[in-house]
Formats: structure tokens, sequence, C-alpha cells
């Protein structure tokens, strides 16, 4: 039933956004009584962190195993990471509202779950693509800082793209990002 309400919130807040997805459209949508939800849930502001954290499981995967794929060659794991994150959020225009835009704003507690999500991010890159940092790193920048930034860019750069209704291409975002990344990974 947990599940059903999930997915039932990914329709709901991706269609309606947050201030305006109920209790009572979530259940109907979900086939369940609010009994249901309130057996899992306190209220919807917990109920929407928890879509939240399923969003983000969701695109952390996609990014690991994409970058897991990928020829080893740096350029070619930050491209595999970039386009999967911009396929998803393009494929699904829902999914890239909760993810992006629906979580800013509501509460001290979502806030909170949002940025532990970008702390996953960083560390994903951190992490994962540690021959990019290695030239920044050289010059002694701290690889924190830098990964946060990257992702940074990349938060951004979709955010962007999302709010303008997919106005540029695919293929815009991420070439420009992958100039940033680039940047990064240049030796002096």
């Amino acid at each position: 039933r947990r599940g059903q309400l999930i997915e039932a919130g990914l329709e709901g807040f991706g269609t309606v956004g947050y201030a305006h997805a109920t209790v009572k459209m979530i259940c109907a949508e979900a086939g369940l009584t609010e009994r249901y939800f309130y057996e899992s849930f306190a209220n919807r502001e917990a109920f929407f962190g928890a879509v939240y954290d399923r969003v983000v499981e969701i695109i952390g995967g996609l990014m690991d195993e994409a970058i897991e794929a990928a020829p080893q060659e740096p350029e070619a794991k930050a491209r595999a990471l970039i386009d999967t994150y911009f396929d998803k959020i393009e494929a699904d225009p829902k999914f890239a509202r909760i993810l992006l835009l629906e979580v800013i704003g509501v509460s001290h507690e979502l806030e909170s779950i949002y940025r532990a999500a970008m702390q996953l991010f960083t560390d994903l890159v951190r992490d994962r693509l540690p021959e990019l940092l290695q030239a920044a790193v050289a010059r002694k920048a701290d690889p924190e800082v830098v990964a946060a930034g990257l992702v940074g860019a990349i938060v951004h750069v979709a955010m962007r793209w999302v709010i303008s209704d997919y106005e540029k291409s695919r293929e815009d975002m991420t070439q420009g990002l992958m100039e940033i990344f680039r940047a990064v990974a240049q030796e002096s």
C-alpha cells in the first residue's frame, strides 16, 4: 500500500504540485482510503518527503549505473552522468517537477531532505569521478567543494531547462555542462 501511495504521489505532485495535491486526491489516485495513508505517513509533508526520497533514489541509481557502464575515461563518465540525468528529466516532466521544483520552499524539513539529496549527488560525483577532480585537487581545491559546484551547475541548468518548458535542446544542456566539467578537469 505504501508503494501504491508513493506512485500516486509521483503522479499527483508531478501533475498539480505540492500546494494543490491533497491527501484525498492522492488516495483516490492510489485506490486507497485515507486510513491507509495515515497508517503510513504523519501528514502530507512527510508523504512528500517519502515521494522525494523515491525520486532521488531512482535518479541516483540511474546515474550510478550509467557511470559504471561508461568507458573508463573521466569525460565519458561525466557525459554518462549528465546524459542520464537529462534523459530522465526530459522523458518524465512530472519526475522533473518533483525533483527540481516542488521541494523548494515548502518547509525546513523538506529543505533538509533536499540538502541531503544534494549531498548524495555530491558524494556520487566526488567518489565516482575522482579522475575528473584530480587537476582541481592538484591546484589545492577541495574535492568536496568542486563536486558540490558541479552538482550545483547540473541542478541549476536542469531547473532552468524545466522552467523554460525545455526551450533549448537537450544537447545544448549537455554540451554546456560538459564545458564546465572539462574546465574543472583541465590541468593548469
